[in-house]
């Protein structure tokens, strides 16, 4: 397995091991002067709270894109991440990436930072009741490294590395997802694993 300065192997509110959602995406796309470490605790598990609010402070630091005169506060992506989160509640949810590198865009991503045994360590330590997967290269990843064949919109039971478990892949979060689908879809994430 190879060594990432500043990986971003996932992030939840405490014990990962508690978590029974995993969202999953190709890789973070706000590259962070923090270090996932700085807000790890054995005793506590991951301190989001922390975390989010150093990720506000940086990216309000960031240079502006050329042509860019404002910036939001969380990225659409992180944004609807914490709708289907605060939706989803009680159950806890473990956000997490096929690949740990973080780049402003997944075509950046160099073929040797395109592996992913960190997420393989965590589905199968964890063991989620359901992944939900976004965009499409995410999808096809899984459907070729996996050798699963996964239908978007659909929840499926599936197989991979002896995990068996729920999936529902749909289009990435970054464009389409507005507040409400994304808290109905942090509601029917919860609703499966109610049920």
């Amino acid at each position: 397995m190879k060594k990432y300065e500043k990986p971003r192997p996932f992030i939840c509110d405490g014990n990962p091991l508690d978590c029974d959602i995993f969202i999953v995406g190709i890789n973070a796309a706000t590259e962070m002067d923090s270090d996932f470490w700085e807000f790890w605790s054995t005793e506590n598990g991951f301190k989001k709270k922390e975390w989010l609010e150093n990720y506000i402070l940086e990216r309000k630091l960031k240079p502006l894109k050329q042509n860019k005169t404002r910036r939001n506060k969380l990225s659409n992506t992180r944004q609807r991440i914490e709708w289907i989160i605060e939706a989803s509640r009680p159950i806890e949810t473990l956000e997490t990436n096929l690949f740990v590198k973080a780049t402003p865009s997944a075509y950046e991503l160099q073929s040797e930072d395109r592996e992913s045994s960190i997420f393989e360590y965590l589905l199968e330590t964890i063991k989620p009741k359901i992944l939900f997967i976004h965009g499409n290269e995410v999808l096809e990843y899984f459907e070729k490294l996996y050798g699963v064949k996964i239908e978007k919109g659909k929840i499926e039971t599936i197989e991979i590395l002896g995990t068996k478990t729920n999936i529902l892949a749909m289009h990435h979060l970054s464009r389409g997802w507005s507040k409400k689908k994304s808290i109905e879809l942090g509601e029917l994430l919860k609703s499966i694993i109610l049920s």
